[in-house]
C-alpha cells in the first residue's frame, strides 16, 4: 500500500511546474529528492548521470519499505536500480517466450541501453565509496570500453574491488593472469576489508579462491578469515560459503 509520505508527494507534484519539480533534486531532505529522482526516471525525463553523480557525491541512505521489508538504501542505489528494473521490465514485457528467452531480453537491454552505459561509467570513475551491488550490476552489464581498462586495474588491484577484479579475470584472463594471481597471492592477504562495503568484496575474493579449486588458494582464504575478523559479524553468510566447500573455522 502507498505510504502516507508516497500519497503527499503525488498531490505536490501536480501542483508544481516542471522547473519546480526540478529543483526537488536539490532539496535537503533526502526522501524527497528520492521521490523526485524516481518521478523524473518514470517520466522519461530529466539527467540520470548527473542525477545519479550528485547523490553518489552526497552519499546519503533513506529507509526504503517494500512488500513486508524494511530497510536502509543509498539513494544512489535507489536511482540506479529504478532504471536498471525499468528497462528490464520493458524488455522482458517484449517477449511472449519463456523465462529464458526474457532472460536474454533483459540482458541485451542492459547491454545495449545508452544511458545504463552513462550511468556505469560514472561509478566506474567515481572516487567516493560506492555501495557494493552498483558495482556487481556495473561489472555484469557488459564488456566494457578498453579505454575503461586502466580504472578498472586501479579498482581491482589498488582498491580491493571483487567486481572489478572477477571482471578482469571474465573477461582479460590471458592478458592480466600474472596481475591477476600476483594480486590473490601477495596483495589480497594483507588487503584490509572493515567496512560493510569492503565485507563484501572480501566474501567475493573469497569465492573467487576456492572456486579455483587451488589448495594453496584454500589456504589463502583460511589464513585471510583468522586474521580479519570483519567478517563475523555476516559470519553466517560466510559459513554457508566455508561449509559449501568443505572449511570449518
Amino acid at each position: 500500500m502507498p505510504s502516507t509520505q508516497y500519497k503527499r508527494f503525488q498531490n505536490l507534484k501536480q501542483k508544481l511546474t516542471q522547473k519546480e519539480l526540478s529543483e526537488l533534486l536539490k532539496h535537503d531532505n533526502p526522501t524527497i529528492r528520492t521521490y523526485t529522482s524516481i518521478e523524473f526516471i518514470q517520466s522519461g525525463k530529466g539527467n540520470l548521470p548527473e542525477m545519479l553523480s550528485t547523490e553518489l557525491q552526497k552519499n546519503e541512505m533513506v529507509e526504503t519499505f517494500e512488500g513486508c521489508i524494511i530497510d536502509i538504501e543509498p539513494i544512489s542505489s535507489i536511482i540506479y536500480h529504478e532504471y536498471w528494473n525499468k528497462i528490464r521490465i520493458k524488455a522482458s514485457q517484449k517477449v511472449n517466450g519463456n523465462n529464458y528467452e526474457q532472460d536474454l531480453a533483459m540482458k541485451k537491454a542492459l547491454a545495449t541501453d545508452l544511458i545504463i552505459e552513462k550511468l556505469d561509467s560514472v561509478i566506474i570513475y567515481s572516487k567516493k565509496e560506492i555501495y557494493w551491488l552498483l558495482y556487481n550490476r556495473t561489472f555484469e552489464n557488459r564488456k566494457h570500453k578498453k579505454s575503461y581498462l586502466p580504472r578498472i586495474k586501479e579498482l581491482a588491484f589498488k582498491e580491493n574491488n571483487a567486481y572489478a577484479f572477477d571482471y578482469l579475470k571474465k573477461h582479460y584472463y590471458s592478458e592480466y593472469s600474472n596481475e591477476l594471481e600476483n594480486y590473490l597471492k601477495n596483495d589480497f592477504p594483507n588487503a584490509k576489508f572493515k567496512t560493510d562495503n569492503e565485507v563484501f568484496n572480501l566474501h567475493s575474493f573469497i569465492i573467487i579462491l576456492l572456486e579455483s579449486k587451488n589448495d594453496d588458494y584454500k589456504n589463502i582464504t583460511i589464513e585471510k578469515l583468522k586474521t580479519n575478523q570483519s567478517w563475523k559479524k555476516h559470519k553466517g553468510w560466510f559459513n554457508i560459503t566455508l561449509k559449501k566447500h568443505g572449511i570449518e573455522l
